[in-house]
């Protein structure tokens, strides 16, 4: 038997844990008197697709609401909508199950492929005394495919409708501002503002929450675990429960078949086993935020600071909030042994190997590109970066323009590059 639930979304409401004070916040927002959208943040592994669908469950709705039958929750992985055709059709099929085999009109009327808003809200308007919520994971994935700021501004309008209630709940790493921002919405849309006004941070568990997850399921396989083996599999894994649960089930199945474990041993198997998640992490993150997790790692690392105080302050704030970094006792502390060990041993290798290239404004480039290349000249563009311009996705110009951009944005060093060979043709524009 499975002891721990390591990888996969948790899907029974008795299998998950902590949280609380995350999921209450979820539904003051959701089902106040007149319900918000929220933002869901996490780094990659912190349990966002688990916490989604833990409050979307019919008995945790009715913990938290006076009349749980009035909510209506659909989960979409966004990650599998290639454009916003894809995820309207999705979200119809969900609303035909959810409200009782409701038909949806449009829909028969409109070809494969082609399903919009208005198919969508012709099924909308039929339940105005139902509250709908959205809740859209992986929700960095519509930097991906074929989105753009239209779609942000039909989400927002979804929303705005007075004839139904319907909130948006997206989940993500990557802040709204910085999706808007690569897909060209620009800051002052009021689609942020159906947002409330501070996200959702999904950082680690507490002492208490993270030794109840380590405990339970040993105990219900009739192995008890000492209060120092708690504690050392604290320290070592971090307070994340990804990496929780994946410590605990390595500490149970080597005290169960092998030696019982120790703290040193396992401290280096689980750098082993959790270093394709650190490098993960360690990609997305900025030189600043590099540099103050090394400082934390290091104590002693005689380096200047990257950035300025307003970047570093910012930097700072988001890991804490994202849980990559935790106060210490007299200082800042990298969150878990295996992750210190992991950035004294590689952060160096890594930042040498992974250059970090000056920030590019996404909005920026898109907008040069649509004003000052033509059809022909974005083709040459192409060829000079050895792109073929009829494999990029999108069947006009402009959604050409945003592939290219991801395509570049993929690879290493390619958006600089693609910025050096705009200004070989048209000088320093951006």
């Amino acid at each position: 038997m499975l002891t721990y639930i390591v990888g996969p979304p948790i899907r029974r409401t008795e299998d998950f844990y902590g949280r609380s004070q995350a999921v209450a916040r979820f539904y003051e927002i959701v089902a106040g008197a007149q319900t918000q959208s929220v933002s869901i943040l996490g780094v990659r592994r912190a349990g966002k697709t688990s916490f989604l669908q833990y409050v979307a469950q019919q008995e945790v709705i009715s913990r938290f609401v006076p009349n749980p039958r009035d909510y209506i929750t659909i989960y979409i992985d966004m990650s599998s909508c290639r454009h916003p055709s894809d995820f309207y059709q999705r979200l119809l099929i969900n609303l035909e199950r959810k409200l009782s085999g409701t038909r949806p009109f449009n829909l028969w009327q409109t070809p494969e492929g082609e399903i919009s808003l208005y198919d969508v809200e012709t099924v909308l308007c039929q339940h105005p005394h139902r509250r709908i919520i959205l809740l859209l994971d992986e929700f960095d994935q519509i930097r991906s495919g074929q989105f753009d700021e239209t779609f942000l501004t039909e989400l927002r309008a979804m929303t705005s409708v007075l004839d139904y209630e319907l909130a948006c709940v997206t989940a993500s790493y990557w802040d709204l501002y910085q999706l808007g921002s690569h897909i060209g919405l620009p800051p002052t849309s009021p689609f942020y503002n159906i947002f409330y006004p501070t996200p959702i941070y999904l950082p680690g568990f507490s002492y208490t929450e993270a030794e109840l997850l380590i405990r339970q399921p040993a105990a219900q396989a009739g192995v008890f675990f000492s209060d120092k083996a708690i504690s050392d599999m604290y320290t070592l894994s971090g307070s994340l429960p990804f990496f929780l649960q994946a410590t605990a089930a390595r500490w149970f199945e080597e005290r169960l078949f092998n030696e019982p474990p120790t703290y040193e041993m396992m401290l280096e198997t689980m750098v082993v086993e959790l270093a394709p998640y650190f490098e993960q992490w360690w990609r997305h993150l900025n030189k600043c935020e590099r540099w103050l997790l090394l400082q934390a790692a290091h104590h002693d690392l005689q380096e200047t600071a990257p950035c300025n105080i307003i970047s570093l302050a910012e930097a700072r704030r988001r890991l804490l909030a994202y849980g990559l970094l935790v106060a210490g006792v007299n200082e800042l502390a990298v969150n878990g042994a295996a992750f210190a060990l992991w950035v004294q041993k590689h952060g160096k290798i890594m930042e040498k190997a992974v250059p970090l290239p000056e920030p590019v404004d996404i909005s920026e480039l898109r907008r040069t590109l649509i004003d000052r290349f033509n059809l022909e000249e974005l083709r040459t563009l192409c060829f000079d970066l050895r792109l073929n311009y009829e494999d990029l996705n999108g069947e006009n110009r402009a959604a050409k323009i945003r592939e290219l951009i991801l395509t570049m944005q993929a690879r290493t060093d390619g958006l600089p590059r693609l910025v050096d060979a705009i200004r070989r043709e048209r000088g320093a524009v951006i």
